[in-house]
């Protein structure tokens, strides 16, 4: 997968994030979620526990690499 690839799919993410984010039709809901939680609430937790998720694919797919960053070596403080 390329990086423009990866980049349109973590802004279609974001998107869709977005637009799941204003959950009207559960405002009216009072049944609670694991018999404790409102509906809007766990919505919410679930939406930020997505938007978590996108942000690790989008520092694993999409992040930029730059000439000037060199990969870490496994020497010691032995080894020298």
């Amino acid at each position: 997968m390329n990086k423009n690839c990866g980049k349109c799919i973590i802004i279609g993410l974001v998107c869709l994030l977005i637009i799941l984010h204003h959950d009207i039709w559960n405002w009216d809901n009072k049944d609670p979620v694991f018999g404790f939680m409102p509906v809007a609430l766990a919505w919410h937790a679930g939406i930020s526990i997505g938007a978590s998720l996108v942000w690790y694919l989008a520092t694993r797919i999409a992040w930029p690499t730059f000439e000037d960053d060199e990969p870490i070596s496994s020497t010691t403080s032995e080894d020298a």
